[in-house]
């Protein structure tokens, strides 16, 4: 009886530690960030879990249908978990402007209130108020041992200028700036005249993160970073982690990218970094448009010479984001090959909601009269193949559900992979093309102790035959990829044809004696 007691109990014990470890019960993310050890997933919450009973695309809420809220959006997390997803990216959660707007409810980048929330994201059946529910959400996530990442918008909608003109920068003729060309938002006056930061502005951010903070939200990604300057980014910053270390800030920038031309201050990536966030998306948001392996090259260069300075920033897997075009438009191979780069890139991994089951994001009510609108517009709007953000729309989902077992492959691999894909070396390798016009050939490998990974990936739309100098004497190898049949005939040598846009990914051994 006592031994059956004893082994009892001592399941039940290792059950609940079983259970804690896939819960969050202290933010970690800053340091799983910065590890590259997240895995993140982009959502609007507005469309995460809508019912679109007729399946027209559309939510009509006069006929019954239902928006995606924080409350209903709980149950879909165990399917996030199922995939291995440790991080949620949260498109905006404010309050969407109705002048000016774009589409029939707005862009969720046009927020009427930065201390706000969309009272289209709270579930009106429910006793518990905006912010219950925001902490309902969140808490759900944590106890599925994921974190949760909340958009702030660069901007602030037509509504918001009119309420508020103190909060932003005024034209020639006294009206709020419309910034670059984006006509549905205003430009925030970030500095006053005399150089100081405007106090009221700041403030406003300020309760937003004690929003964010009370309701257990782990990090913040800040949309178009940098058109606020240094000085603004590093006070609210200073003041969030003040409050919590731990808390995540990521910028959506680029190395590439300059600032926004307009009449305020800005700060471009690297002083972005020096303000305190932890990182951007970087180069990668191109890939599809990459020339050669210098462009490749090109998104490590300035995180690697701040690494080789004792100084950790990390990069974001960003291949597929809310603001590309869906991988699916140019083939599920290309999508697969992202899934494998996130796996083994020093990158944090990234997806967009729909990616996992082949979503091209196409609306058949594009461009067409609405009977319902809740803006000054009547015409759904929808840039072309990417996630819907201005209407009430379904949740998003493709046709093959086959990429749902590819992306929880992967990222199961990853974590196989280990200490190799966070703290292995990472070389790009030679590669030594066979016809001219497969210039887009990108080969690099990981390596930590004797073993090691090859990925080699087609970024032609043709097939491509590649020699890759891999420079170690292999004892043992795997071909994770199963779609090409690679020749080892030469020494040191992998020889594979690939089809277009597609990845091949070997794991090996190695002899570190006789290493060339």
């Amino acid at each position: 009886m006592k031994k059956k007691f004893l082994l009892t109990a001592l399941t039940i014990g290792i059950v609940a530690v079983s259970a804690n470890a896939e819960t969050c019960k202290k933010n970690d993310l800053r340091t799983l960030y910065l590890n590259n050890n997240a895995i993140i997933y982009e959502i609007n919450m507005r469309t995460f879990n809508a019912n679109d009973k007729n399946g027209n695309g559309i939510i009509e809420i006069e006929k019954g249908e239902t928006v995606g809220n924080f409350l209903n959006a709980i149950k879909r997390l165990d399917e996030l978990k199922n995939y291995g997803i440790n991080a949620i990216h949260v498109m905006p959660i404010n309050p969407t402007g109705k002048k000016s707007a774009i589409g029939t409810v707005g862009s969720v980048y046009s927020m009427t209130e930065i201390a706000g929330i969309d009272p289209n994201l709270v579930d009106k059946k429910s006793k518990l108020s905006d912010t219950e529910q925001l902490k309902k959400f969140v808490s759900e996530c944590h106890k599925r041992g994921i974190r949760v990442i909340v958009d702030i918008p660069a901007c602030g909608s037509l509504d918001m200028s009119e309420k508020y003109p103190e909060l932003f920068v005024k034209d020639k003729d006294g009206k709020a700036m419309i910034p670059v060309d984006w006509t549905d938002v205003r430009l925030f006056k970030t500095v006053n005249e005399d150089g100081s930061l405007n106090k009221k502005l700041l403030d406003e951010h300020k309760k937003y993160v004690d929003i964010l903070l009370n309701a257990g939200v782990d990090g913040i990604r800040a949309d178009v970073a940098p058109i606020k300057p240094y000085e603004f980014w590093k006070e609210l910053i200073s003041y969030t982690r003040a409050k919590d270390p731990e808390f995540m800030f990521v910028a959506e920038t680029a190395e590439a990218w300059a600032p926004p031309e307009v009449p305020s201050p800005t700060a471009n990536y690297v002083k972005l970094l020096e303000a305190g966030f932890d990182g951007y998306y970087g180069n990668l948001l191109d890939f599809v448009n990459f020339k050669s392996v210098d462009d490749f090259k090109f998104v490590f260069k300035h995180i690697n010479e701040l690494a080789q300075k004792g100084e950790t920033k990390a990069i974001l897997g960003c291949f597929d984001t809310h603001d590309l075009e869906s991988a699916y438009t140019i083939s599920p191979a290309y999508a697969e090959s992202i899934m494998y780069m996130n796996a083994t890139l020093p990158v944090n991994p990234y997806y967009v909601d729909g990616f996992q089951s082949g979503d091209k994001y196409q609306y058949p009510y594009n461009g067409k009269k609405a009977e319902v609108t809740y803006t000054d517009s009547d015409v759904y709007y929808a840039h072309k193949n990417k996630i819907d953000i201005f209407n009430f729309s379904r949740k998003p989902g493709g046709n093959l559900p086959i990429m749902q077992k590819k992306l929880k492959q992967t990222i199961e691999f990853r974590k196989q992979l280990g200490d190799i894909v966070t703290k292995g070396d990472f070389k790009f390798l030679d590669v030594k093309r066979l016809n001219a016009s497969s210039n887009k050939i990108y080969a690099y490998e990981r390596t930590l102790g004797n073993k090691g990974v090859v990925v080699i990936v087609n970024g032609n739309h043709h097939n491509a035959m590649a020699i890759v100098n891999v420079e170690k004497i292999i004892k043992s190898k795997e071909v994770i990829t199963k779609n090409s049949q690679p020749d080892f005939s030469r020494e040191g040598h992998v020889i594979t044809v690939l089809r277009p846009d597609e990845a091949f990914v070997m794991t090996y051994t190695f002899d570190k004696k006789c290493n060339k």
